[in-house]
C-alpha cells in the first residue's frame, strides 16, 4: 500500500471485489444512502465517490461487469440491469432512509448480518475513512441523513461493533476507535489485505510497547537500586566516622568497609568477597546490622 493513504488502499480493494444479488443490492443502498440529504427520505439520484481510485465498481449486475465512472449518476448504472433489480433496490434504499430495518434484511439472523455487511461496504466507500494505523485507531462516516446515521449505529451493532455518534454543523459523525473493532470492521467489509496489513502493524506496535516497558522498567529498577545503595552506603560511611565504629566485630567492620569499597556491586556479590565468603542471606544481615547501628546514632 506504499504511495496511497492506508483508507484509499482500503477503498481500492473494496471496489475490487464482486457480489451476487441481493448482496450487491444491500451494497448498492449504503453506497446510495451515504449521498442522501439531510431531509431525503426516497430514492438519491446522484452519488459523488469521494476519490478516483474508486472510479471502478465491478460485477453488480452480470458476469461480465460495469465501470462506473467518477462523479457519474449511478443510476444510468441501475438502469442496464433487470427492472426487478431496479426496483428492489429503489425500494430497499427508501425502507433504509425510513425509521425502521428493512424488511428483507431482517428475515434471519444471517440474512441481517449480510444486509450490514454489505450496506457498511457502500456506506464506507460513499463516506467513511480510515485512518492511517501507524498512527492511531480510528475509522469515521460523515452521513448527512439523520436516520441513515441511526441506521449505521444500528448496524454497526448487530455486526459487534459499538460505535459513538455525535453531531456536526452539517452531518453526523459516526466513529469507532478500537483496534479490534477497526480490524473486525475491514474483515466484514471484504477488505483482507488491508486486515492483514492493519494486524502486522498491531503486532509490531505491540511489540515495540512491550520492549519500551521492558527498558523502562529495568531503568526504574536500576534507577532505585543506585539511590538505594547511596543511601546505604551514606548511613554505613556515618558509622564508620562516629565513635561506634571502635565497638564494631571484625565481620561487621569488614563487610562495612568492602561495601563502601565495591558501591556497584550486589549484595551477592559482596557476600562473596568475604573471609571467608557468606551467602546473600548473610551478607545481607551484616549490612542491616550496620545500619541499624547507624540509625541509632
Amino acid at each position: 500500500m506504499e504511495g496511497t493513504s492506508f483508507s484509499d488502499a482500503v477503498r481500492t480493494e473494496v471496489c475490487q471485489l464482486r457480489a451476487k444479488s441481493p448482496s450487491r443490492r444491500y451494497f448498492l443502498a449504503g453506497l446510495l444512502c451515504s449521498q442522501a440529504s439531510a431531509d431525503q427520505n426516497d430514492m438519491p439520484l446522484k452519488i459523488r465517490l469521494r476519490c478516483d481510485d474508486i472510479g471502478r465498481i465491478e460485477g453488480f449486475f452480470s458476469d461480465e461487469g460495469y465501470e462506473v465512472s467518477y462523479e457519474n449518476q449511478i443510476i444510468s448504472l441501475i438502469r442496464r440491469g433487470e427492472a426487478r433489480e431496479t426496483t428492489l433496490l429503489e425500494d430497499l434504499t427508501c425502507a433504509c432512509l425510513s425509521a425502521s430495518l428493512p424488511e428483507e434484511a431482517t428475515a434471519d439472523e444471517d440474512g441481517t448480518h449480510r444486509f450490514a455487511r454489505y450496506f457498511m461496504r457502500g456506506l464506507f466507500l460513499g463516506c467513511g475513512y480510515i485512518s492511517d494505523p501507524q498512527k492511531t485507531y480510528r475509522t469515521e462516516f460523515h452521513v448527512s441523513n439523520g436516520v441513515c446515521a441511526l441506521l449505521t449505529v444500528e448496524l454497526l451493532g448487530i455486526l459487534g461493533i459499538n460505535a459513538s455518534l455525535t453531531s456536526r454543523d452539517s452531518y453526523a459523525q459516526i466513529y469507532f476507535k478500537a483496534g479490534d473493532s477497526v480490524s473486525d470492521f475491514l474483515g466484514y467489509i471484504g477488505a483482507v489485505k488491508a486486515v492483514l496489513e492493519f494486524e502486522n502493524i498491531r503486532a509490531s506496535k505491540e511489540v515495540n510497547r512491550q520492549v519500551s516497558r521492558t527498558v523502562n522498567c529495568d531503568e526504574s529498577n536500576s534507577r532505585r537500586q543506585s539511590e538505594a545503595g547511596a543511601s546505604r552506603n551514606e548511613q554505613i560511611r556515618k558509622l564508620l566516622r562516629s565513635d561506634m565504629a571502635k565497638r564494631l566485630t571484625p565481620e561487621l567492620k569488614a563487610a562495612a568497609e568492602a561495601t563502601l569499597a565495591n558501591p556497584g556491586l550486589s549484595i551477592a556479590e559482596l557476600g562473596a568477597l568475604m573471609d571467608p565468603p557468606i551467602s546473600k542471606s548473610g551478607m545481607n544481615h551484616r549490612i542491616s546490622k550496620l545500619l541499624e547501628l547507624a540509625g541509632s546514632l
